[in-house]
């Protein structure tokens, strides 16, 4: 398998909470699970042939990508397998893997019941043909009623991490966080607050956070999750940077996209015909700037998370060699003091938890 190409791939970045250099962006394993359903719950993609979603795995990492982030859920497997069937291939030791638990419950009571993270773990170590994870998430913060499973988790991780089956956990942030906002009691207060209190029970060296260019912005006097990060040592990975795709789609096309039941898109209401109207009304000077091809936008996109976290690492999604390809060789030149200021001058959301165009 032919080495990665400098060229092809961002720098690299030492990822604070690990200490390891890792490629400055990472291959995001949600989409290669394929169509999926998760206690009745739609989670999957749809048109996903698991050889080209491999031979994507394959160009990804000849493309110099050192980071895979996949979970139990994705796929119910299937995806886990996919870069299982890669670690076999490459070195090991040079790749950081993480995973995820809390979402998939089997036939237990409950996804954080002890006996099922136990489970999990043990499935996802097989699946990925491992002996440890990297990092390992934590996928959802609901403990069961009144936090019933949170003591034992709390032990299983602590366990896990001294004998070395983890070398990090990781977390989910809220999709808006700032820490000051944990005093109140609307639903944002009571989030922030959540939020804290398990970041301090658990000490995650490692947050996942979405983040893109039509993110809300804050305030100067506000903590957000990237300078919370900062201030206690833990790295970021940032999600959805291209937007699920909606940031980088083409236009042209009045025709509805359809999705199965099991895809996950069937029922978001960010990709209604409507909200593809909005969105496409608050891209247009970007696309007027820029272009509208595919790699013009996703440079743009790419770029403006890079550079608002310059220590952290930016996963992309993607499900054939071409997307993958595209993603890693449109970078070009970063976007200057300017092209930032008028990209945070498009109209953002307002940093709310019940904002339907928050973040996409």
């Amino acid at each position: 398998m032919r080495k990665g190409n400098a060229m092809s791939c961002p720098q690299r970045r030492v990822l604070p909470g690990l200490d390891r250099e890792v490629s400055a962006i990472g291959a995001g394993c949600w989409t290669l699970g394929g169509p999926a359903r998760n206690n009745g719950v739609s989670i999957g993609w749809d048109d996903v042939d698991p050889e080209a979603a491999y031979a994507a795995l394959v160009h990804a990492h000849e493309l110099g990508i050192t980071l895979f982030d996949t979970a139990d859920v994705y796929g119910l497997g299937h995806s886990e397998r996919l870069l299982g069937r890669l670690l076999r291939q490459v070195d090991r030791n040079h790749l950081v893997i993480s995973s995820k638990v809390g979402y998939f419950a089997g036939t237990g009571p409950h996804p954080y019941h002890p006996r099922q993270v136990t489970h999990q773990l043990a499935t996802t170590l097989d699946n990925l043909g491992t002996d440890h994870l990297d990092i390992y998430f934590l996928h959802s913060d609901d403990f069961g009623e009144n936090d019933h499973y949170l003591p034992e988790v709390l032990e299983l991780f602590a366990r896990w991490r001294v004998q070395g089956v983890i070398r990090a956990v990781g977390m989910r942030a809220p999709h808006f966080f700032a820490e000051q906002w944990a005093v109140g009691d609307d639903d944002r207060a009571r989030q922030a607050r959540r939020f804290l209190r398990l970041f301090h029970a658990f000490r995650p060296e490692v947050l996942t956070v979405r983040y893109n260019l039509l993110s809300p912005l804050y305030g100067p006097d506000e903590t957000d999750i990237f300078t919370f990060a900062r201030q206690h040592g833990a790295g970021v990975l940032i999600k959805q940077v291209l937007g699920q795709g909606l940031l980088i789609r083409e236009l042209g096309t009045e025709r509805p996209q359809t999705f199965s039941v099991d895809d996950h898109r069937c029922g978001d209401p960010r990709f209604s015909q409507q909200a593809l109207r909005r969105l496409a009304e608050r891209l247009a000077p970007l696309r007027a700037r820029y272009g509208t091809s595919t790699a013009a936008l996703a440079r743009v996109a790419l770029r403006y998370a890079l550079q608002h976290a310059p220590d952290a690492v930016v996963l992309v999604g993607f499900r054939d060699p071409e997307q993958i390809h595209t993603t890693l060789t449109c970078l070009g030149v970063p976007l200057t003091d300017d092209e930032i200021a008028e990209i945070r001058a498009i109209p953002h959301p307002h940093p709310h938890p019940h904002s339907l165009e928050g973040d996409q």
